[in-house]
């Protein structure tokens, strides 16, 4: 399979949900109900991870140092060493996060330290047998109106 680029358009819906009291119910209300059911199901399941995760995953890890701001030209998780995303909870309201539907196929999940330029982001999309984690960046100093 090939995987094209893709570009983000100004026509992608930003879903901010940094208020822990509607996150929820927001969430549910902005996004397809089959990537609701979808993430769900893969937070929950390690296997079912493994099984919608497009492995090489491409990506960039995440930042080891204040001075780790060089991007590799191509970064690519490995099967072998992916650890299991747990679904994001903040107690400590230390964080934002956010959902850009790009299109109906593609959705990208955003969380961004409060007061950095740190984020990790994930880029979903929808394929023909369902929906995949396609992309992973690690928590890094990131430019999202760039990417």
């Amino acid at each position: 399979m090939v995987l094209l680029p893709i570009y983000i358009s100004s026509c992608g819906q930003k879903i901010k949900t940094s208020d822990q009291e509607v996150n929820d119910q927001s969430e549910v209300d902005t996004l397809p109900d089959d990537f609701v059911a979808f993430f769900d199901q893969f937070h929950a399941d390690s296997a079912y991870q493994m099984k919608h995760i497009i492995f090489p995953l491409e990506g960039l890890p995440a930042t080891t140092g204040s001075n780790d701001t060089i991007v590799p030209e191509r970064y690519f998780w490995q099967k072998d060493n992916w650890q299991k995303h747990n679904r994001f909870t903040d107690p400590g309201g230390n964080f934002d996060h956010w959902y850009l539907v790009v299109n109906e196929r593609i959705i990208e999940h955003w969380i961004q330290m409060k007061g950095t330029n740190l984020y990790m982001k994930r880029r979903f999309a929808k394929l023909d047998d369902g929906w995949y984690l396609i992309y992973y960046q690690g928590l890094r100093p990131t430019d999202p109106t760039f990417e």
